[in-house]
């Protein structure tokens, strides 16, 4: 993977399962997070690899134990300097839930930077089924999940439909799907890493 391919994977990834809070510290300063969580190490791991070799600063890695769930393992980097890149890239600070987009430069960029994308997204926010047939998105954002479909369209030759769900009677979220043609073709074209090995496999097929 080049530059560019790294750079979409980790705003792929920031998109699914990491945010930029809007806070401050105990003096009145802001303090410039970058935040990142998923119940996979391995994919907290990859994502702070990928903060330090795009921005050549890493995280420290903490864990929180949560009853009757999957240990959390998360990454914290305070930085402004990468905040602020992050931010300058289309990435909202705050509450990402109606803010999030598809960045401007993913979608006028190369195949595999919107690949790397969309697998960053996969391996946080979206789910593949154990035999390989199909792929689900849920997601409290349908704007974005729109753009995506619209990428994801690029691949497969159409875009494919958001469904909106209603939980509880109020909350409301998105899902996106792709069928068994659909995710084989997005399939055969992942990113791989040095040895061959498609990138996403190596975390969603355990």
């Amino acid at each position: 993977m080049d530059r560019g391919e790294k750079l979409a994977l980790f705003l792929g990834m920031l998109s699914g399962d990491g945010c930029l809070p809007i806070k401050h510290s105990g003096q009145g300063f802001r303090d410039y997070a970058v935040q990142f969580y998923n119940a996979d190490e391995n994919v907290v791991r990859l994502f702070n690899d990928l903060m330090s070799d795009l921005f050549g600063k890493s995280g420290k890695m903490h864990y929180n134990a949560r009853p009757n769930k999957k240990m959390l393992f998360s990454i914290c980097n305070y930085s402004k300097k990468i905040y602020s890149e992050i931010t300058k890239m289309g990435f909202p600070e705050g509450v990402k839930r109606d803010a999030l987009r598809v960045p401007e430069m993913i979608k006028n960029g190369k195949d595999g930077e919107k690949t790397a994308f969309f697998v960053g997204f996969l391996i946080t926010d979206g789910y593949l089924r154990k035999d390989r047939k199909s792929i689900l998105f849920h997601s409290g954002s349908k704007i974005f999940l729109e753009e995506l479909s619209s990428l994801i369209s690029e691949a497969i030759g159409s875009a494919k439909p958001v469904k909106e769900f209603v939980q509880r009677e109020k909350f409301r979220s998105y899902q996106l799907s792709l069928n068994k043609l659909e995710t084989a073709k997005i399939l055969s074209n992942m990113p791989t890493w040095d040895n061959g090995t498609p990138l996403v496999l190596s975390f969603l097929e355990k």
